[in-house]
């Protein structure tokens, strides 16, 4: 690639990694350019991933599972999207009531915004407030929002009583008089928070192109995440946030906590992708997704060999 490639990642919110990797040099070294395009919704995300008018998207991965394997999925059909590598493991994923709602009891009778009911992190939040003898429609009801900074804003409106934030979301939420009642992985355990994806069209025909922006991806993300870029790496979520210094502090840990934090190889832990795709087949009905569940497309779900030294073995199909 002698010239300079443009390409359109679709996200819910800025990514640090993605910034660091363009404020560093380590796409442009690797002769791309990277647009973070917002997305209001998943739904949203993926009708334009579907349309090619993203080239890659960060998502949670049941969305990945949701529009390959569930032909009811709000656009209907199956698609074959992969992903290609793992992001995060959840960044903090919480439960984060609403000023004046002191503990989860208290979101009894009331509501909780979610990206989608039938996708994404709205699993992982019915599991968590069942943990806590709370079930849905029986004592509180789930409404759809849309991603995590509409989710945020709503929740500070007080349009619900509760909802799910993380990746710093969840901090800017408390600093503003919310609080956080429940961690997601103290109760789903491993969790896949967030992966990069692709249509399998799109890495088919631009799999040098994948490889690159992977090989970018991965070079931020250690970097964000090493001892010695920490002063720069606070600096970056600062200014990215908004958030206080303890705050950012507070951020930076998770940022490099093993259990929550980035997943600086990009590999899927199967036993985390497992525990999301467990969720959704938790939650019944079409295209719930176990280990039974044969793909009936012909790529694979987890395309890894655009990763370095990747496998050629495909171990993390749940």
């Amino acid at each position: 690639m002698s010239a300079t490639t443009r390409l359109t990642l679709g996200v819910f919110g800025p990514s640090p990694i993605a910034r660091l990797a363009a404020d560093a040099g380590h796409f442009a070294a690797r002769g791309l350019d990277i647009e973070q395009a917002r997305v209001g919704s998943s739904v949203e995300q993926f009708r334009d991933l579907l349309a090619g008018r993203y080239d890659l998207v960060l998502t949670s991965p049941d969305n990945v599972l949701g529009y390959r394997f569930d032909p009811a999925n709000p656009l209907g059909g199956v698609h074959d999207v992969r992903i290609l590598a793992a992001a995060d493991r959840g960044l903090g994923l919480s439960v984060v009531g609403a000023p004046g709602v002191g503990d989860i009891a208290g979101l009894r009778g009331g509501t909780v915004g979610v990206d989608a009911v039938r996708s994404g992190f709205a699993f992982a939040l019915y599991r968590t407030l069942a943990a806590h003898g709370l079930e849905r429609d029986r004592d509180y009801r789930a409404v759809p929002v849309g991603g995590t900074p509409r989710r945020r804003a709503a929740l500070l409106d007080g349009a619900f009583t509760a909802t799910l934030l993380y990746g710093g979301h969840d901090l800017a939420a408390i600093a503003s008089g919310c609080r956080r009642l429940a961690r997601v992985t103290d109760v789903v355990g491993p969790f896949l928070g967030t992966v990069v994806a692709a249509t399998g069209r799109w890495v088919e025909e631009h799999g040098e192109l994948a490889r690159a922006f992977l090989a970018g991806w991965l070079a931020a993300a250690a970097e964000l995440v090493a001892p010695e870029g920490r002063s720069a790496a606070l600096r970056l979520l600062a200014e990215q946030t908004g958030l206080g210094a303890p705050d950012v502090e507070a951020f930076h840990a998770v940022l490099t906590s093993p259990r929550e934090g980035v997943v600086v190889d990009g590999r899927v832990d199967p036993a985390a992708l497992a525990a999301v795709a467990g969720l959704r087949a938790e939650a019944g009905g079409p295209g719930a997704v176990s280990a039974s569940v044969t793909d009936p497309l012909p790529g694979r779900l987890v395309d890894d060999h655009f990763l370095p030294m990747a496998s050629t073995t495909n171990r993390s199909r749940p």
